[in-house]
């Protein structure tokens, strides 16, 4: 039973990234990072830039606090985001704040799924390929039981 909610809830984030890149507008041109991101869940994220404002970002990490049994997970998170450039500037340096929608999974004693809404702040270095990303995300456990769920760290990626 565990395996076959897990594997719905696999589909179910991949047909909603696939539904997200196919309405999406073609970026100029590539923008693909890959990187660690820390805090909860901790582990491996990845950004893929869509348009100059929206990009798809997902991580593969280790979650030290599964809410709907407190306990440890593999999770796995899908977003849609969007970035609003100019808003926040430092010194002629562009912070640009972002906000989306997403899905995740638990995959541990036990599995469970669940929406989100995360949101943060990036910064993409001008003379090296990286960027910084600081995020918040609230978000609603559905299945096994409902239950509200906050997440948040820093990412760290080399940008492509």
């Amino acid at each position: 039973m565990k395996i076959r909610s897990a594997a719905a809830a696999a589909l179910f984030l991949i047909a909603a990234a696939g539904a997200a890149l196919a309405q999406a507008p073609k970026a100029t041109s590539p923008d693909l990072a890959l990187g660690v991101f820390l805090g909860e869940p901790t582990g491996i994220t990845v950004r893929w830039g869509l348009a100059k404002d929206q990009s798809l970002e997902g991580k593969a990490a280790w979650s030290f606090v599964n809410s709907s049994n407190q306990s440890a997970s593999f999770t796995f998170q899908a977003n849609y985001l969007m970035e609003f450039p100019g808003v926040l500037v430092i010194k002629k340096e562009d912070f640009p704040l972002y906000v989306g929608f997403g899905g995740e999974t638990h995959l541990g004693s036990s599995t469970s799924f669940g929406l989100r809404i995360p949101g943060g702040v990036i910064y993409r270095f001008a003379k090296v390929p990286i960027e910084l990303c600081l995020e918040l995300a609230v978000g609603m456990e559905l299945f096994p039981a409902t239950t509200l769920v906050g997440s948040g760290g820093l990412g760290i990626r080399y940008r492509f």
